[in-house]
C-alpha cells in the first residue's frame, strides 16, 4: 500500500538563527487566513520531535483555555497538517478541547520515507511527548483520532498505550483487505484463496487483529458510498470490537471519503461531542493487572527528556509521569522457547515474567522487551497464545523524542 505525501508540502518550518522555528504556509492565501485566525481563542504550539528511528517530525499542538481533552490526531493520506490546520482550529474551538496532530515521516516538514514501522514509532513520539512533563497531558485525558489510514497508528497506539478513547473515521482492515475487494465466495477474489488469506501473516496494517486488543470505548464512522475503503471496512472492524468497548457507529448515508464531515458538520460534531463527554464522565481505566513474581522490580525514576534546555520528567515503566493509581509497571513479554531468566529492557523499568493468563489479559499494555531467546528488540504477538512463541514487530529500544520549539 503506497504512501502519497503532497508535493510540495503545504507548509515549511523555518529555523532562525537563535534556535526557533517559524511555521510558513506554501501559499499566500493560506498565510493569509491564518492571520485572520489571531482572534481565536485556540493557541497553536508548533514542536519538532525526534523519534526513536532518528526521523524529524512536527507536532502542531492546537490548544483551547481550559481544555481537559486532548485529541492525537493521525490524519489520512495525501495530506499533511498544514492542509488540515483550519480545520483543526476550528475543531478545537467547536468542542473546546485540544488537539495534537504530527506529519508522518516524508509528510510536510518531517525527515525520511514514510513506512510502516516509521509511521508507529511517529505516532509513539507524538504520544510520548504529549505524555511527557513538557506538554503535561495526562494519558487518562487523551483521545486518539485515526482518519483514513491514520487508523492504523491510532489501533497500534491504543493496543500499546493507555487511553482514554478512540475515534475511527474512514478506517480501513489491512494492506490487503484494501486492496482486495469483499468476499462473495470461495472463488471471488476476496475468497478463501486469496491473497487476503494466502499472505495473511505479511498483511500490513493489521487493524483487524488489532481493533480485537482495544481496552478504551472506539467510535467508528464511515460514508456509505465510500470508493477508496469500502464501507464494509468498518462494519467488520465494529463487528470485531470487544462488546464493553463498542459504540454505536455513526453512518453517514450518501458519503464518501473525503467528505464525512461536509455531508452534515452540526451531526458530525456532536457525534464526536457526545463521545468525548461520555469517555469522559467514564470514569479512568483499569489499573495494569499486578503481578506476585519475586523478580518483578520497583522502577527507578530521573530518565531525562532529550530536550534542548527543556524540563526534566521522570520516567515510569515506559510512560513520563506515573499513571492511574500510581506507578504503571511495564511487563516483559518472553518466547515460551526462553528458559533463562528476563532481563531488563531498559534500566530502571519494571520487569515481571508473566503466565499465559496475563498476557492474554486486556489491562496489560505491553512495551518494547528484549527477547531473551532471540536477542532482538521485540513485542511478542497481541495474538498470544502457549503454542504462539513468534517474535513480531521488531523495533528499536524505548525512546522519549527530543523536542525544538517553535
Amino acid at each position: 500500500m503506497a504512501f502519497h505525501p503532497p508535493n510540495p508540502p503545504s507548509y515549511t518550518i523555518e529555523t532562525l538563527p537563535d534556535g526557533s522555528t517559524v511555521l510558513k504556509f506554501a501559499h499566500v492565501e493560506m498565510q493569509q487566513a491564518r492571520e485572520l485566525l489571531s482572534g481565536s481563542p485556540v493557541r497553536v504550539d508548533v514542536r519538532l520531535l525526534v523519534t526513536h528511528r532518528k526521523q524529524t517530525i512536527p507536532l502542531f499542538h492546537f490548544c483551547y483555555p481550559g481544555a481537559k481533552t486532548t485529541i492525537l490526531w493521525s490524519h489520512a493520506n495525501a495530506m499533511d497538517c498544514g492542509e488540515m490546520y483550519f480545520f483543526f482550529v476550528q475543531f478545537a474551538e467547536r468542542l473546546r478541547v485540544n488537539v495534537a496532530a504530527y506529519d508522518y515521516s516524508g509528510y510536510g516538514a518531517a525527515t525520511g520515507v514514510p513506512t510502516e514501522r516509521d509511521i508507529y514509532a511517529d505516532a509513539r513520539a507524538s504520544y510520548e511527548y504529549l505524555c511527557s512533563c513538557n506538554a503535561g497531558v495526562p494519558d487518562w485525558h487523551l483521545v486518539l483520532y485515526g482518519q483514513s489510514i491514520g487508523s492504523v497508528p491510532t489501533l497500534w497506539l491504543a493496543t500499546h498505550y493507555p487511553v482514554k478513547g478512540v475515534i475511527l473515521h474512514a478506517p480501513l482492515l489491512s494492506g490487503l483487505r484494501f486492496l482486495i475487494p469483499p468476499a462473495d465466495g470461495f472463488c471471488s477474489p476476496g475468497g478463501c484463496c486469496s491473497p487476503v488469506c494466502v499472505y495473511a501473516l505479511c498483511d500490513p496494517f493489521p487493524n483487524i487483529k488489532r481493533i480485537k486488543k482495544v481496552t478504551s470505548p472506539v467510535l467508528l464512522m464511515h460514508g456509505t458510498l465510500d470508493k477508496t475503503v469500502d464501507f464494509s471496512h468498518t462494519l467488520k472492524l465494529h463487528a470485531r470490537c470487544p462488546a464493553p468497548f463498542k459504540r454505536e457507529p455513526y453512518i453517514i448515508k450518501g458519503a464518501g471519503h473525503e467528505n464525512v464531515v461536509d455531508s452534515d458538520p452540526e451531526m458530525y460534531f456532536t457525534q464526536v461531542r457526545e463521545f468525548v463527554r461520555s469517555v469522559r464522565a467514564a470514569g479512568s481505566y483499569p489499573p495494569l493487572a499486578p503481578t506476585t513474581d519475586s523478580r518483578a522490580v520497583a522502577p527507578a525514576s530521573g530518565s531525562h527528556l532529550g530536550a534542548h534546555g527543556g524540563h526534566h520528567g521522570s520516567l515510569v515503566g515506559g510512560h513520563v509521569g506515573g499513571g492511574v493509581g500510581g506507578a504503571m509497571l511495564d511487563y516483559e513479554r518472553i518466547c515460551t522457547s526462553c528458559s533463562e531468566t528476563p532481563q531488563s529492557a531498559n534500566p530502571g523499568r519494571a520487569v515481571a515474567r508473566t503466565s499465559p493468563a496475563v498476557h492474554s489479559s486486556p489491562a496489560v499494555r505491553s512495551s518494547p522487551a528484549r527477547c531473551v531467546h532471540s536477542n532482538d528488540w521485540t513485542l511478542h504477538s497481541n495474538d498470544w497464545t502457549p503454542a504462539d512463541t513468534s517474535c513480531v514487530d521488531v523495533l528499536e529500544p524505548p525512546h522519549t523524542p527530543s523536542m525544538a520549539r517553535s
